[in-house]
C-alpha cells in the first residue's frame, strides 16, 4: 500500500506534495503553500462526530451486475445469429463486437475506482495517492463511456439501414449522415479528453502538472461533458424516431406494429436514463467521492439499456418466431398431397416476417405428403395452379419487403 496522507493532512512524501500543487495549480490557488495539505470540504469531522462510510461494496456489485447483464444479452444476440438461419450475421452485429468490450469496460472501471481512487467514500478519508488516481481513471472513463454509447448508436444505425435500406435512396442519405455524425462525435470525443489542458498532462496527471512553473490553461469539465451529454441524449432521440416514423408507413397488421412498437418504445428507457444521468452530474458539488454513487448508477443504467435495446430486435424477433413455429405446429392438421396451402391477406394477422420479423405480411405454407402414385397429368396441373396462386401472393407483400433481407 502506498505511504499517503488523507486529504487535508500535510503531505507524507513527495509525491504527496506534488499532487497537491498539481491540484492547486488546476484550481487556481497557486498562492497557497502545499506543506499544509489541499482542503476540500467538507472537512473531516471532530473524532466523537466521526463515522466511516463507504458505498464502495455497493457500487462494485451493481457494476459487476451490469456486466454480466450486458454481456448475457450481447452474446445471446450472437448465438441467435449463428443458431438461426434466418437471422444473418451483418455490419450491426460487428459493430457490437467493440461496442460490447468498451461498454463493459466502464463498470470495470468503476470497480477499479473503488479499490484504487476512493470511489464510495467522503472526500476526507481519500488519500492524496488515490485523489492522483481518480484522475487518471475519471478520465479514461468518461471517454469509455461517450465512445461505447457510439459504437452502439452506430450499430443501431446500421440495423436502420437494413430495415429501410432498399425501400428509399433518401433513407440510406440520412442513415449514412448520421454514421458519419457519430464517427466524427467519437472523434471530437477523445480529441477534447486528450488535450483538454494545454500541457496535455495537466487534465490527466496532477503530480507532473505540480512541477509545472504556471498552472496549465485547461477546458473546465462542465464545459465539455454538458455538450457531450446533450448530443448523446439527442441522438438517442433520433435513432429512437426512425423504427417508428417506418412502421408508421408500411403495411403490417397492428397486432404486429403493436409489438414492435413497444419493442422499439423500450429506447425511450435509455433516454430517460440520459436525462437522469445528466441531473445526477448536476447536481454533484459536495463530497464527490461519495455522492457521486448516484451518477455512476445512473451512467450504469443508461450503458447497459442501450446495449439491451440495440440486441432488442434479435431477441425479440428469435422469441417471436419460435411462439409462432410451436403455435403452428399445434394448429396444423396436415392430409394428402398439397392440401394445406395457405394465403392471407394484408389485413389479416401476420404470419411471415423477414429476417429481422417484421417484413412479410403474407404467408405462403406448402406442405406436401406423399399421397403414393400420382397422375402425371393431374400432378402437373395441381403444379401449375400452386405456381400461379404463390406468384399473387408474393406480388402482394410490401413492394420493398421481398427485395429487403434483414
Amino acid at each position: 500500500m502506498v505511504n499517503s496522507a488523507l486529504i487535508g493532512q500535510p503531505p507524507l512524501s513527495d509525491s504527496d506534495y506534488w499532487i497537491v500543487k498539481g491540484n492547486q495549480l488546476l484550481s487556481g490557488k497557486s498562492n497557497l503553500d502545499p506543506s499544509k495539505g489541499l482542503k476540500i470540504p467538507p472537512l473531516r469531522p471532530p473524532p466523537d462526530q466521526y463515522r466511516f462510510e463507504t458505498r464502495g461494496p455497493v457500487i462494485t456489485a451493481v457494476s459487476a451486475v451490469i456486466f454480466v447483464i450486458m454481456v448475457s444479452v450481447t452474446m445471446a444476440r450472437f448465438m441467435l445469429r449463428k443458431l438461426m438461419k434466418e437471422l444473418k450475421f451483418g455490419l450491426d452485429d460487428w459493430l457490437m463486437v467493440p461496442a460490447l468490450i468498451l461498454a463493459s469496460l466502464w463498470p470495470i472501471l468503476q470497480i477499479c475506482a473503488v479499490k484504487y481512487s476512493g470511489t464510495g467514500k467522503h472526500v476526507y478519508d481519500v488519500t492524496y495517492h488515490e485523489l492522483y488516481m481518480s484522475k487518471w481513471i475519471g478520465n479514461f472513463a468518461k471517454v469509455t463511456f461517450f465512445v461505447a454509447l457510439a459504437f452502439v448508436k452506430l450499430s443501431i444505425t446500421a440495423f436502420n439501414m437494413r430495415l429501410t435500406g432498399l425501400s428509399s435512396r433518401k433513407w440510406m442519405y440520412a442513415h449514412w449522415s448520421f454514421f458519419g455524425i457519430l464517427v466524427v462525435f467519437i472523434l471530437c470525443t477523445i480529441f477534447l479528453a486528450t488535450f483538454q489542458c494545454d500541457p496535455p498532462m495537466g487534465a490527466w496527471n496532477v503530480m507532473a502538472t505540480g512541477h509545472l512553473e504556471k498552472a496549465p490553461t485547461c477546458i473546465p469539465d462542465n464545459d465539455i461533458s454538458f455538450p457531450l451529454s446533450v448530443i448523446h441524449i439527442l441522438l438517442d432521440f433520433c435513432l429512437l424516431a426512425v423504427p417508428i416514423l417506418v412502421l408508421w408507413k408500411v403495411q403490417l397488421a397492428w397486432s404486429t406494429k403493436i409489438r414492435l412498437y413497444i419493442l422499439f418504445a423500450a429506447g425511450a428507457l435509455t433516454c430517460f436514463a440520459a436525462v437522469m444521468r445528466r441531473v445526477s452530474q448536476a447536481r454533484l458539488k459536495s463530497d464527490p467521492t461519495y455522492n457521486v454513487s448516484t451518477l455512476i448508477y445512473w451512467t450504469e443504467v443508461d450503458i447497459m439499456l442501450t446495449v439491451i435495446v440495440a440486441s432488442l430486435p434479435v431477441l425479440g424477433t428469435a422469441l417471436w418466431s419460435r411462439a409462432m413455429n410451436s403455435r403452428k405446429s399445434k394448429s396444423s392438421n396436415p392430409s394428402s398431397g398439397f392440401s394445406n396451402f395457405k394465403s392471407k391477406s394484408r389485413g389479416d394477422a401476420p404470419s411471415s416476417h423477414s429476417r429481422e420479423g417484421i417484413m412479410r405480411q403474407d404467408e405462403v405454407e406448402l406442405e406436401y405428403h406423399d399421397p403414393g402414385p400420382l397422375d402425371l397429368e393431374a400432378s402437373s396441373g395441381r403444379s401449375e395452379n400452386i405456381s400461379r396462386e404463390a406468384y399473387h401472393v408474393e406480388r402482394q407483400t410490401m413492394p420493398w419487403a421481398s427485395a429487403q433481407r434483414l
